[in-house]
């Protein structure tokens, strides 16, 4: 019972503190990521090597408020276009691009939800 208490108050805690700071749990790609009150920006690398000419985002998920902003940088430069997304959405954007390092930009604003994340580097097929 003792035990059952304190796992309840760190819970409590926990709750608490993703209501007054914010909170996200989880790691993409490999798992969804929980927001609750989440205010930030991830920076993830993904290498676009010889067999490959197209990074591909899928995003999927759930937000009871806040929004995800995803986008692809090469050099410091925005490689394609900012996709925003808000409420309930499932999207897969695929980008042309050359040879080289990226990265993928994740960025969170008061969001509060669930949203799965996965980027790979594939062949570009527009249909």
């Amino acid at each position: 019972m003792r035990t059952l208490l304190v796992l309840a108050a760190i819970v409590g805690g926990v709750y608490l503190y993703g209501i007054n700071y914010g909170l996200a749990l989880g790691l993409p790609p490999f798992t969804p990521v929980y927001y609750l009150n989440h205010t930030g920006e991830r920076i993830y690398g993904v290498r676009v090597a010889g067999g490959s000419d197209a990074v591909k985002i899928k995003v999927n998920g759930e937000l009871k408020k806040g929004r995800v902003s995803v986008w692809v940088t090469h050099n410091d430069r925005r490689v394609g276009k900012v996709k925003t997304y808000k409420g309930t959405f499932k999207d897969e954007v695929k980008i042309k691009v050359e040879p080289g390092n990226y990265t993928v930009h994740l960025k969170t604003v008061d969001a509060e939800g669930r949203v799965r994340y996965d980027w790979v580097s594939t062949k570009f097929k527009p249909f």
